[in-house]
């Protein structure tokens, strides 16, 4: 049985070899023959793409070996021996899994050398025009992708740049010997017809320079990289492009992504990038274990219309007429590209703000709106409360008048007593009238200081006034009540005027409440011991006090900061709102109100009001 086996594993192997050698892994080796030189920026992109892309995954690297044999200046048959030898030396030790070979001329020499290197490397390739492509005979093993460059391109390109483009002018290395763009020479007929062609690629720099600061308006520059001027001077194609471009007063147009940022206005350009990712992605695949033949060698797009956004508005062409997809580089960034978070957070902050800036708008003018309401009510709680006070002074009030009324009634009595006698006395009825009219305007003075309290205002009438006007009013006022209750009113001794600007009404109906809660704090005090007294002093130049004392029980020490509290009060039928409404009447107009406890009995309430003018020192 195990003989059997073995004969099976043996036949196996030899009737299906490529299965055994298939499961040798290639060398993870690459080597990159380049046709460009040293430096040259489009091959050099392509070169680290494919780097790039090769060393990607990091648990498997690729060691890269890259060889610029810069075949554009170089070549012939003694040179590719010499260089057979020198790979052959320089790599006798490297195992090389996969060689890619980058551009149509570095193809060409890679398939000739296959007979003496590396004859069963599989060979993968880059950069190579359609039509070298289309030439060749591909051995096995072999693998790649085609670029399409088309000296169309770049005529529609010129179109789109110069609108009414009738001349091309041709600036670089002559197409025949140009290594990406010799298939142009097969193309010009065709897409030249109808345009002037003007050849400057043999010139010297100089004559270039001049050539092309002179052209006509309907003329485009098509640049294709110089790398010998007609002096035989080695140029770096995207240097000289540079340099053209300082003195060129028409566009030019490129196909190479790397010319794009040298002067050039744009064109259909190859990108480096693509071109190296797409043949790293193939070497990729080989080195996995797919075989190079099974891989099919396709047409790659590479190209893409580029412009430089520097060079449009130099050349005045307008963004919005070109083509769809097109790419403008080199374009400043907008304020919202360079700071988009800044400016978010900006615009969050501004509408936070906006939105507490309206909230803080409706909240005031909600609370205006209260606040009138309140003013309003507040009014009317003051006029109820004058007329509380007006209503608790009846009595006196009514005695009061009745002193003027009653001497009114008994001088007309004794008017027509003297009219009935015979001779009349005249002198003495001008007494009696005098008497009368006196005592009536005591009348009017009473029932028009009364009326007055009973006004009711819609808001306070501020004005200036001395404040001992107001109090000696109040003390008139009080007069009748004061000797109804049997207190006392000191005198009243002005110190000097007190300026104060408020409303005159409520500073009275204020003084009147004082007074009648220090008369209401003697009630149950001896006749002989009911005293009270108004003062006044200055504090300072800035501000007047009133003082109102009496010389009652006093206040409770633990309820001197609650008398002025809305609704408190110790009385049995007080309504706890007539000292609040002193707080609040003296606070409007500026000024503070306390009350205190005399040493010798009694209490005293002081308030302060800001003066109109100061007081000299």
């Amino acid at each position: 049985m195990r003989r059997l086996l073995l004969i099976g594993i043996v036949l196996t192997g030899l009737l299906c070899p490529s299965v055994l050698w298939a499961a040798d892994p290639l060398p993870r080796s690459v080597l990159v023959l380049s046709q460009g030189f040293s430096g040259a920026p489009w091959p050099t992109a392509v070169h680290q793409a494919i780097r790039s892309a090769l060393n990607a995954r990091v648990s498997s690297p690729v060691a890269v070996y890259i060889e610029e044999l810069d075949l554009a200046r170089f070549g012939g048959p003694q040179f590719e021996q010499a260089l057979v030898s020198y790979l052959r030396e320089r790599y006798r030790q490297k195992e090389i899994g996969v060689v890619v070979a980058v551009g149509s001329d570095a193809l060409e020499l890679v398939l000739n050398l296959r007979k003496e290197l590396w004859t069963e490397v599989p060979v993968a390739f880059a950069a190579v025009d359609e039509a070298t492509a289309r030439g060749l005979k591909y051995p096995s093993n072999v693998t790649g992708s085609t670029m399409r460059l088309r000296f169309q391109d770049a005529v529609t390109a010129a179109r789109i740049l110069v609108p009414n483009f009738n001349r091309i002018v041709l600036v670089g290395h002559p197409l025949e010997g140009n290594p990406y763009r010799r298939q142009f020479v097969k193309e010009l007929p065709e897409y030249t017809m109808g345009l002037e062609r003007i050849d400057a690629s043999m010139l010297t720099m100089t004559e270039i320079r001049k050539r092309v600061a002179a052209l006509p308006n309907d003329a485009a520059i098509y640049y294709t990289g110089i790398y010998l001027d007609g002096t035989g001077r080695t140029l770096i194609p995207y240097e000289a492009l540079s340099t053209v471009a300082e003195t060129a007063n028409r566009p030019i147009v490129v196909d190479a992504d790397t010319f794009i940022g040298q002067g050039a206005a744009g064109g259909f350009v190859l990108d480096p990038i693509a071109v190296g990712q797409d043949v790293a992605g193939r070497v990729l695949r080989i080195l996995d274990g797919e075989a190079a033949s099974n891989i099919p060698v396709t047409a790659g797009n590479f190209s893409k219309l580029v412009f430089d956004w520097r060079q449009l508005k130099r050349w005045k062409v307008d963004e919005n007429l070109l083509p769809p997809g097109s790419e403008i580089r080199f374009r400043p960034p907008t304020m919202w590209e360079q700071y988009s978070s800044q400016m978010t957070i900006g615009f969050a902050a501004l509408l936070v703000q906006a939105a507490m800036i309206a909230w803080l708008l409706l909240e005031r003018r909600r609370r205006f709106f209260f606040e009138s309401e309140s003013r309003g009510r507040l009014q009317d709680v003051i006029h109820m409360d004058r007329v509380a006070v007006v209503g608790a002074m009846s009595a006196s009030i009514a005695h009061e008048l009745n002193q003027p009324l009653g001497a009114i009634l008994a001088n007309a009595e004794t008017a027509e007593l003297l009219l009935a006698a015979s001779p009349i006395d005249r002198d003495q009825l001008k007494e009696i009238l005098a008497d009368i009219r006196q005592s009536d305007q005591r009348a009017a003075e009473i029932i028009a200081h009364m009326r007055g309290l009973l006004k009711k205002t819609g808001a306070s009438e501020l004005q200036e006034f001395d404040l001992n006007d107001v109090i000696r009013d109040a003390l008139h006022t009080l007069e009748p009540e004061a000797r109804r209750r049997g207190v006392l009113v000191g005198p009243y001794q002005v110190q000097g005027a007190l300026p104060v600007r408020a409303d005159r009404v409520h500073l009275e109906q204020a003084i009147l409440n004082l007074a009648t809660n220090a008369m209401d704090a003697m009630a149950n005090c001896p006749p002989d011991l009911r005293k009270m007294m108004l003062q006044t002093a200055f504090i300072g130049a800035s501000e007047a006090e009133v003082s109102v004392i009496d010389s009652g029980t006093g206040i409770p020490k633990d309820r001197l900061k609650d008398i002025f509290q809305a609704f408190y009060t110790t009385k049995r039928k007080g309504t706890g709102i007539g000292l609040s409404i002193v707080r609040t009447i003296v606070e409007i107009y500026g000024g503070k109100v306390w009350a205190e406890n005399r040493p010798g009995g009694g209490a005293v309430f002081r308030f302060t009001l800001p003066l109109c003018k100061a007081h000299p020192a």
